[in-house]
């Protein structure tokens, strides 16, 4: 990767619905070049999806929290793929500490989480979850 890509990552990063024509202009280089390097980031597997970004509060998930879960030895992927099919949880991370799992979690109110928690209690490897709210976001 050159300058040229870090800058069409950078630019679609911030953007993903800038123009190849604007990139262009910003990096001083053609469309085509733009859609050339692209194209070819996609194949590497560099750029993995385009996306959008959400107001969750304008969707009407108005909290949100981090649950803090232990599974059993070698449920952590298991429980991983279950966790990332319930609809309200928008991340799940492997992590090492006292935790095996962090999962952050939206919602219309607290009532619809703890339906959450409880769904995740559910699940039979895990072992113990703690729920940490999340008062205020300062960069998100």
């Amino acid at each position: 990767m050159d300058e040229v890509d870090r800058g069409v990552i950078e630019h679609l990063r911030e953007n993903a619905r800038t123009t190849f024509a604007d990139i262009g202009r910003a990096l001083d280089v053609s469309d085509a070049t733009v859609y050339n390097r692209v194209k070819r980031l996609i194949e590497m597997g560099v750029i993995k999806r385009f996306t959008i970004e959400v107001d969750e509060e304008a969707v009407g998930r108005m909290v949100s929290g981090f649950i803090l879960v232990n599974v059993k030895p070698g449920a952590v992927k298991e429980v991983s793929k279950q966790l990332t099919e319930i609809e309200t949880v928008s991340e799940v991370y492997e992590v090492h500490g006292r935790e095996d799992l962090i999962v952050k979690v939206r919602g219309k109110n607290l009532s619809e989480l703890r339906t959450v928690i409880l769904r995740v209690r559910a699940i039979p490897d895990v072992v113990e979850t703690a729920f940490i709210p999340v008062f205020k976001t300062w960069k998100g």
